[in-house]
Formats: structure tokens, C-alpha cells, sequence
């Protein structure tokens, strides 16, 4: 993403402004109601990983391969040779697999597999598998999408699996496709694309790929977030000649102005549950977020650390990560309204940290980080702070997208 300040979240004028916001939402319960709150400055407590041990792993290299690189980056165990506080069995190929996870010598999980084609996806299921009998989460067998700047002045977007393999491009044109966010059945994804008229927001279908327009109207057409149900997109629009927060039908030229105002609005993405959407707006003078009703009705200011504070995303269980502005770069940073732990990521490389994605297991948060004129996507585990470059590209990758739980 580019920004305002050339380090941090908001191009310098207000039509790339908006453009390169992307975001999330909030219900309107207790938050919208609540006072301004004080937000402690470390997201983090001292979290001790369980550690795993590999005791014997058998099976074809095509599985066992994308298997290990699954179970170290996941981050729910610590893989380690020796004393471990789990053990682990494991054989796999030709179409099954088996598997046997000891809490110390006590049996944990006894699970067979069997899969047929892709091999991949079947190592991701069955760590997916390991995660769930102990943690009741699932993180592997999901996807991310996000840009990749191929040539100066164009980007492409493109989909990698979360250990960063299987990576390939399902946009092609000679304009840049910006903001890709996933539909909630994880099979397409929409983004935003110039054209010489001006922007559009597309769909691409993934497997088999095609591509369709969901909205030209006049003006700005940025930013587009898909309803959890998939019936509407929350998007940006300049249709009166001013940037507002609008919902649209997805698949008609049906649409309600939800903001009245002669702010910028931008990023604006759904809640789980549908019922509200939060966006950035500079209308107390600095980019702020706030939240508004699906239907409408009074925006109210989210509280958050820093002088400034964009590119917000919800987790599954409803925290909130987003960039703060705290002594001139941006910070990763969470915040939870039902109490939990609330403040910057500590422990991450310097940098400035912008565009936060949360993975289905709401712990994991995709970022891309920018060194100067380069920025990379990085796998922030937001309860030990530690972070994982995702891919090796010699291109910048910004806004990150991550996937739901494959369900087919």
C-alpha cells in the first residue's frame, strides 16, 4: 500500500487514498455504546507453545514435505527433537493417511485420512487435524490473497497456500488489481481495477478461473468488502462527487449511502455477524475508525492507540488488529472489546506494518511490512509476537487477504 506520509497507510491524494484502505467491522453492541477506554501498550503475556516431537514420520516425499512445513509454521506447536510435551506418529501416501498424537505416553488423537489428488492440501488437513484435537482451531487448509507489484506501476493479484507454496497470479492486465478480498465461500476473490475509464470492482473465480465486473457506477468505485452472507459489498463510492461508505447489492445496481459527510471515508469491511461495518475516516481531522450500522445510522469512534489509525480487521472471535500511528511508523496493533489483552504486537523487525488480515484460527495476522520502497507479507502469531516472512519474491506484496477454512 502507499500512504500519506510515504511511510505509513494513505496515498497522497484522495483518490489513492481511499483506494488503498482495506479493512473491518464490529457489531453495534457493547462497543458502540462504550466510553473511551485506556488500552494497554503490550498485546502480549508470556505464552509458552506446547512443544511437539516428531517420533517417527513415514510416507511418500510429495506428503511428508508440505506436512512438516505446515506443522512448524502453524505455530499452534513448537517441533522440537527430544523431550517433547507431545509425540507424534505419523504415515502418509498413496491416498491415506494415519496418524497418532500422545499428550506425553496418554493418546490424544487416533485419525485416519484418506485423500485423492491433491497432496498438499491433504498434509494442510491433517495438521489442520493435529491443531484441532488439541486447540479446537483449524489454520492450514485456508489460503491468502494479495497484490504483487510485477512491473512498475502495475499490480497483479495473486494466491498462495499459508506456508507460501502454491503460489500463482489470477489477475492478467495491463492495469493494476488492487485490494483483493476473498468471498466468504473462499472459491473467488474481488478487488479493485484500474481501467482507463477509471476503477472498477471485479470477481475472479479461481478453479475454473473467470472474471466478471461487479460495479462501474461514475466516479470512485474502491475498496469493496463482501457481506459474510454474500449478498452485499461495503464499498467506497464518489457517485455525488463526494467519497462516501455505500452498500451495494452484489449482483444489482441496488445501493444505500450509509455516511453524509465532507470527510474521506475508506476501508470499510463487515462483521461476521453481518449487522455492522467499520471504516477509516478523517473527519476528527486524522484517520480514525468508526463504526456504522448496515442499515445507517450515527458513526461512533472505535478507541485506539497512536495519532492515527487505519487498515482495521476483525478476527473470527472479534478482536480487532489494526495500524497505529505511534512515533512516526506504523504499528501492528490489537484491540479486544470483550476485555481481552489490547495493545502494539511487541517483538516484531522495524518497519512500518499495515494492511493486518486475521487467519481463520484468530491468532495468526498476515501484514505486509515496508522497509523503504519495498514491502514484504509477513505471519505475525499475535500471541508470542513472533513473525515469518510468507514468500521470497524479489517484487513488493502488499494487502494480504487470508481465506476461510476450505470447506469443499
Amino acid at each position: 500500500m502507499t500512504v500519506y506520509s510515504g511511510l505509513g497507510l494513505f496515498m497522497k491524494n484522495t483518490f489513492l487514498a481511499v483506494q488503498v484502505f482495506l479493512a473491518a467491522i464490529f457489531s453495534a453492541g457493547s462497543l458502540l455504546q462504550a466510553e473511551p477506554i485506556e488500552i494497554s501498550k503490550s498485546a502480549q503475556r508470556t505464552f509458552v507453545q506446547p512443544t511437539l516431537q516428531i517420533r517417527q514420520i513415514n510416507g511418500d516425499k510429495e506428503f511428508c514435505d508440505p506436512f512438516y512445513r505446515y506443522l512448524v509454521t502453524c505455530g499452534w506447536f513448537r517441533v522440537v527433537n527430544g523431550n517433547a510435551d507431545y509425540n507424534l506418529i505419523v504415515n502418509g501416501g498413496d491416498g491415506k493417511v494415519s496418524m497418532q498424537l500422545f499428550f506425553g505416553e496418554n493418546p490424544v488423537l487416533s485419525k485416519n485420512i484418506s485423500y485423492s489428488g491433491d497432496v498438499r492440501r491433504a498434509a494442510a488437513r491433517s495438521v489442520d487435524e493435529l491443531i484441532s484435537a488439541r486447540f479446537k482451531q483449524k489454520l492450514c487448509d485456508s489460503q491468502l490473497t494479495f497484490t504483487v507489484e510485477t512491473r512498475p506501476g502495475i499490480k497483479e493479484v495473486f494466491v498462495c497456500d499459508t506456508d507460501g507454496g502454491n503460489i500463482r497470479k489470477i489477475t492478467d492486465f495491463s492495469t493494476s488489481c488492487v485490494e483483493p478480498s476473498w468471498m466468504p465461500d473462499g472459491k473467488s476473490v474481488v478487488y479493485t481495477r484500474y481501467t482507463l475509464a477509471g476503477t472498477d470492482v471485479c470477481e475472479t473465480m479461481i478453479n475454473p478461473w473467470r472474471s466478471r465486473r461487479l460495479t462501474h457506477f461514475k466516479g470512485m468505485n474502491v475498496g469493496a468488502a463482501v457481506h459474510p452472507g454474500g449478498e452485499y459489498l461495503a464499498m467506497i463510492m464518489s457517485i455525488d462527487r463526494q467519497v462516501e461508505l455505500y452498500v451495494k447489492a452484489l449482483n444489482s445496481r441496488d445501493r444505500r449511502r450509509l455516511t453524509q459527510s465532507k470527510a474521506v471515508e475508506a476501508s470499510p469491511c463487515w462483521h461476521p455477524n453481518g449487522g455492522s461495518i467499520c471504516y477509516v475516516s478523517d473527519r476528527s481531522g486524522r484517520p480514525g475508525l468508526y463504526l456504522i450500522g448496515a442499515n445507517g445510522g450515527s458513526p461512533q469512534r472505535i478507541p485506539t492507540l497512536g495519532s492515527e489509525a487505519v487498515t482495521p480487521a476483525w478476527a473470527p472471535d472479534g478482536k480487532l488488529a489494526y495500524s497505529a500511528k505511534i512515533g512516526g511508523s506504523y504499528k501492528l496493533a490489537v484491540y479486544d472489546p470483550n476485555g481481552g489483552e489490547s495493545g502494539v504486537i511487541a517483538n516484531l523487525p522495524a518497519g512500518d506494518w499495515e494492511g493486518a488480515a486475521w487467519a481463520p484460527d484468530s491468532r495468526h495476522i498476515a501484514a505486509s511490512r515496508r522497509v523503504g520502497k519495498r514491502s514484504e507479507i509477513y505471519i505475525v502469531d499475535s500471541k508470542t509476537g513472533k513473525s515469518r516472512k510468507l514468500l521470497n519474491l524479489k517484487y513488493s506484496q502488499t494487502s494480504p487477504d487470508w481465506s476461510p477454512i476450505r470447506r469443499d
